[in-house]
């Protein structure tokens, strides 16, 4: 992958607030099987974002109507901490990078 030159970005914003959400957070290890970058993004804080039974918690700020679209993610501090996981920025750009 190439990487462009960063000039301007203008989108809405996704709040995922509090301190410390380590990499098992952002995406939990039961889907660490794979190695490749596709298809990761549904599996995104699949531990929050989903119930017990697969569906969307209405209530979680990705699934919320005003995030839809959202290309920047605003979190609170030590984002992406704990074990290095190449899974973990690989989910958010997967994610962030669907239609």
């Amino acid at each position: 992958m190439t990487l462009q030159p960063f000039h301007r970005l203008e989108s809405r914003t996704a709040v995922i607030p509090g301190p410390d959400i380590d990499t098992d957070q952002i995406i939990p290890a039961r889907y660490l099987k794979g190695t490749t970058r596709t298809g990761l993004g549904r599996y995104l804080f699949a531990g929050w974002r989903y119930d017990e039974s697969g569906h969307p918690r209405p209530d979680f700020p990705l699934s919320r109507p005003e995030a839809r679209g959202a290309r920047v993610l605003v979190a609170g501090p030590n984002f992406g901490c704990g074990s290095s996981r190449e899974h973990a920025p690989w989910a958010l750009l997967d994610y962030g990078s669907a239609p």
